[in-house]
């Protein structure tokens, strides 16, 4: 246990800036979920986390404003998120602009491209540096209260079922957060994009 807890010390929180940087939750949890079997520091792992998201943002806040469809439509995972992030910018961006900030930092897989388009957009950059730093800050500490429950949760479900049973009820809790996802958040957007298919015409 030593071992593990000197390897975490050393490189678990650059693990949680680098992965926050590009995208975040999974790392985020997972490092939570360690901090309740005492093996990280809690504090560390939300600044880490805040400070990765962040200037990530920046950095795709700035590619956006230096090229940013290009660099879209020239890499496939930004180019299949881009519809999404698309439909709901242009939806909330007008009359919800700080919200939006917000809504994106939850949505799975469209904050990076979303980040891209900010930069794209008219949004100015001091209003979207000083709505990030509300974002993260508040985003990390969410993510971390979040992971830590399920990480003392995984730790009883141990202590009473074993091994065998946290892996059963991860992989209930995953069947459970797909059939979610496709019954309301992939089909809602769907039928945004059905909506107004010249948000697809205009990455093509």
């Amino acid at each position: 246990m030593e071992w593990a807890q000197q390897f975490l010390e050393n490189y678990g929180y650059w693990a949680v800036f680098i992965w926050t940087f590009i995208e975040g939750e999974t790392v985020l949890i997972v490092a939570a979920a360690l901090a309740a079997a005492e093996l990280m520091d809690p504090w560390k792992i939300i600044v880490a986390a805040a400070v990765g998201a962040f200037t990530g943002h920046l950095f795709y806040f700035a590619l956006g404003r230096w090229r940013g469809m290009q660099i879209i439509q020239a890499l496939p995972f930004l180019r299949n998120h881009y519809p999404k992030a698309k439909a709901i910018l242009d939806k909330y961006l007008d009359h919800h602009g700080n919200w939006t900030i917000f809504i994106f930092q939850y949505l799975y897989g469209t904050r990076l491209v979303a980040a891209i388009l900010f930069g794209c957009s008219s949004i100015g950059f001091w209003r979207f540096f000083f709505l990030q730093i509300l974002n993260c800050i508040s985003w990390s500490f969410i993510i971390y209260a979040a992971g830590h429950f399920l990480g003392l949760a995984a730790m009883k479900l141990i202590e009473r079922f074993g091994i065998a049973g946290l892996v059963v009820a991860i992989a209930i809790i995953a069947v459970i957060g797909i059939i979610a996802y496709y019954q309301y958040g992939h089909h809602h957007v769907k039928r945004q994009l059905d909506e107004d298919p010249g948000v697809k015409e205009k990455i093509d």
